[in-house]
């Protein structure tokens, strides 16, 4: 017998506006039916809740643009969630006898959320989900990428991208994490127990938002979800856990802040042509103002907190470029002293390229050289072509046109993608164009 829930609303479309529109639906669902799933089931199955809601998606894809939208496609994704898991269980012979009815559906929302990129809310369950992945029994990198992997849905080869880690080394990791959690609870720590999680939350929100805005700079399509959505998915979940009685913190709304006001940007962050242009480039009257209206709010709120954690750093960085109403008139003082502070906290690669990047905009080109030139050895593939960059640029402004043109074409070689490489190379098009450095 046929046990897939009727569809009682009617949908039509072109098909691939249809299945476009679907293909959306389906990613913002996935997270709250996953996580529904999980507490029915228990984190001991969490693997198999993750299959049978991919399984349950494929089948929508397949029926929903002849059949129509179901009245409620969360509660349809649960049940035929449900009974996929139930029989994946029952294959491999489970003794516990697992209910047949599909009750536990209605506790999903029967209508969609609010229009808008960041409508909708943030359920106990799936809170719990990104909580219970980042256990402190995980190492901290794995809470993160099992936070990516079940909050934000996203495939292995971005996460792995993300933590400058092999996608192999990344699935084994991510099935140890699934043991761990076997035998855990699925709740909402409290008391000592929040804060070092809610970090790793926040961590893992924060590398879903650049992945989105990393793959849409490079035209690429990130498995499970649109680039652009995947930030506005994670700007959703920051301004959520900001509200949300039990995760509600000052460090919450500094990173809804810093992805606000990022995620404004990203409407100047690729040109007619598809191409990148450089944050110095960009129009300003292109970018968001209501993000950056959103984003000064949170970052307001944040102030509420007993501390600067690095959140609060990273969004006042992103608050100087949003309050200058050119790039001529950053204040790059203020940057340097930023970037200052947050190293106090993190001494990592990234903060420490910006922090050279900082020097050099804002006078200082040789102070920059002093910090670039031992940091470029240890930089993570990921980073070298924008510290090479970065190199150049301080060379540019010392007047050593020679060294910069030949650390720019190293940096056009280190590329990691077709997109920044053409970015590099139309620099050098230009120098060579005002008869700057020949080579």
């Amino acid at each position: 017998m046929d046990r897939d829930p009727p569809h009682r609303g009617a949908v039509a479309a072109a098909p691939d506006a249809s299945l476009r529109a679907l293909q959306q639906l389906l990613q913002g669902q996935r997270a709250r039916v996953v996580a529904h799933l999980a507490h029915a089931l228990g984190l001991a199955h969490l693997a198999v809740a993750e299959d049978a809601v991919q399984a349950a998606s494929l089948k929508a894809l397949q029926l929903w643009p002849q059949q129509g939208l179901p009245d409620n496609p969360a509660g349809w994704l649960f049940r035929v969630a449900q009974h996929s898991a139930l029989d994946t269980l029952r294959r491999q012979q489970r003794e516990q006898p697992w209910p047949e009815d599909d009750t536990s559906a209605d506790h999903l929302p029967t209508q969609p959320p609010p229009a808008g990129r960041f409508a909708g809310e943030l359920d106990d369950e799936q809170l719990a989900l990104l909580f219970a992945a980042c256990h402190p029994a995980l190492p901290a990198a794995t809470q993160v990428a099992l936070a990516l992997r079940l909050g934000a849905g996203l495939a292995l080869p971005p996460i792995a991208a993300g933590l400058l880690c092999s996608e192999a080394a990344l699935a084994q990791r991510l099935a140890r994490a699934r043991r761990t959690l076997a035998g855990l609870s699925l709740q909402v720590p409290a008391g000592a127990e929040l804060p070092p999680r809610r970090e790793a939350v926040l961590t893992a929100l924060s590398l879903a938002f650049h992945a989105g805005a990393r793959a849409r700079a490079r035209g690429q399509r990130i498995e499970g979800a649109e680039a652009l959505q995947l930030c506005w998915e994670s700007i959703r979940l920051a301004r959520a856990l900001a509200a949300h009685p039990a995760a509600a913190h000052a460090d919450a709304d500094a990173l809804a802040a810093l992805l606000l006001l990022h995620g404004a940007r990203l409407t100047g962050q690729l040109d007619e042509a598809g191409d990148i242009v450089p944050l110095a480039y960009q129009p300003r009257d292109r970018w968001d103002a209501g993000m950056v209206r959103l984003g000064f709010l949170h970052l307001q709120r944040a102030q509420r907190g007993q501390r600067l954690s690095r959140w609060h750093l990273q969004a006042g960085i992103a608050a100087e470029h949003a309050r200058a109403p050119s790039a001529a008139a950053t204040d790059w003082a203020a940057i340097v002293q930023y970037y200052e502070m947050l190293l106090r906290l993190d001494g990592s690669a990234a903060p420490r390229l910006g922090h050279a990047i900082a020097l050099a905009e804002a006078g200082d080109p040789q102070a920059a050289l002093v910090v670039l030139q031992p940091l470029q050895p240890g930089l993570p593939v990921a980073l070298r072509a924008h510290g090479l960059a970065a190199q150049a640029r301080a060379l540019e402004r010392l007047g050593r046109a020679a060294d910069a043109a030949h650390c720019l074409q190293q940096a056009v070689a280190a590329a990691q993608h077709p997109a920044e490489a053409r970015l590099l190379q139309r620099r050098l098009q230009q120098w060579a164009a005002t008869d700057a450095p020949a080579g």
